[in-house]
């Protein structure tokens, strides 16, 4: 699993590449806990080259949405594949966030 994190002026993008699995989730949650700190910031999480979220991948987006959004931040998710996809709908997920 690699993720990289780009931000600019009232933008981030943080892109996942790989299996987001159980044992990777700790590591990549890390990564991201810069972003709690943001304010006032439009937060794209890239998917298009994630084959595959766990469930407590899932917990992790919902704990990065919860966390920015008091600090007025817009969490979008894009390039997400149809079998991931899948895992988003069925997980009622696709009523958190914003999928472009």
């Amino acid at each position: 699993m690699n993720t990289t994190i780009e931000t600019s002026e009232g933008k981030a993008l943080v892109t996942f590449e790989g299996v987001m699995d159980s044992y990777i989730v700790e590591e990549v949650s890390q990564q991201l806990e810069p972003l709690y700190e943001l304010t006032d910031t439009e937060i794209t999480l890239d998917c298009t080259k994630l084959e595959y979220i766990a469930s407590s991948g899932l917990r992790m987006f919902l704990l990065l949405l919860r966390e920015t959004k008091a600090n007025g931040c817009q969490i979008l998710i894009k390039g997400v594949s149809p079998e991931v996809m899948t895992i988003f709908e069925s997980t009622g997920f696709t009523k958190c966030f914003k999928f472009v």
